[in-house]
This record gives structure tokens, sequence and C-alpha cells, in this order.
């Protein structure tokens, strides 16, 4: 699956964590509002995400963690 340029930002290089810094949270702000823009919702976000992390050699535990941050981050903003 493709994800949105901004996916990799909102994420730290190193770790993979969700807007762990600063910098990745608003990289994570910009993608979210993209999405919102779009009309794009929380389960494509989370489908994104996957991917990247996936793509990444992410663990299922970590992308676990990682996408209940997505959620707490994104629900009250992105509709599905």
């Amino acid at each position: 699956m493709k994800y949105d340029p901004l996916v990799p930002g909102s994420f730290s290089e190193t770790t993979l964590e969700f807007a762990r810094h600063p910098n990745d949270e608003e990289r994570a702000f910009q993608w979210m509002t993209s999405m919102r823009q779009r009309g794009i919702g929380l389960v494509e976000a989370k489908k994104q995400a996957t991917s990247y992390l996936t793509e990444r050699g992410a663990g299922e535990e970590h992308i676990i963690r990682q996408l209940r941050k997505v959620e707490e981050h994104f629900k009250p903003w992105l509709l599905d």
C-alpha cells in the first residue's frame, strides 16, 4: 500500500515512534490536516501507518503500540 509523503516524518527515524519528538508531532499534525482536508478517515490513516512501519521492519507489537498513538492523536479529528 502506498502512504502519504507526510507519513515518514510523523515517526522517529530511529525508533519508529509516532510523534515522539516535537518536530515529529508537528509533521503528524500536518499529515492529519492534509487527510482531514481530503476527507480521509482514521481507518485509512492507520492503514498508511501500518504500511510504513511494516516497510521499515517494525514488529507486530511495535505497530500495535504506534497505532494506538495514532488513534489517540487523530480520533477527535478524523472521522470514519
